[in-house]
């Protein structure tokens, strides 16, 4: 049986609107080193940024908390550690509104109105 081959699979994560210039550079740079240096050494490389992979109709239905942590748990079982990394900057980043809120049938029966589901 042939030996599978190793993949380190590492997710990038950042808020989307800044540090455009250090995923610039790991992109074009140090992910393409990583690349090689893997393949030299008998395993794959595979950089996971959501900056383009969450779509316009996910972030509408408030998805894309749950599609980064999915990918998250994806790296993890396919591929040994590290397979995160953080970008952190000055910004505090996005907060997202739930996908689910508990709450929301109680809100409308205080404010006199049907749920909305």
């Amino acid at each position: 049986m042939p030996q599978q081959t190793k993949v380190f699979r590492v997710f990038v994560s950042s808020t989307f609107k800044d540090m455009k210039e250090e995923r610039w550079i790991l992109q074009k740079d140090v992910f393409p080193r990583l690349e090689k240096f893997c393949e030299e050494n008998g395993a794959r490389f595979q950089a996971v940024d959501l900056r383009w992979g969450v779509n316009e109709e996910s972030q509408l239905n408030q998805k894309t908390v749950d599609i980064c942590l999915n990918e998250i748990s994806r790296c993890q079982k396919l591929s040994p550690k590290p397979n995160f990394l953080v970008l952190l900057g000055n910004r505090y980043g996005w907060q997202p509104v739930p996908e689910i809120i508990p709450e929301w049938r109680w809100i409308c029966s205080v404010m006199g109105k049907e749920s909305i589901h």
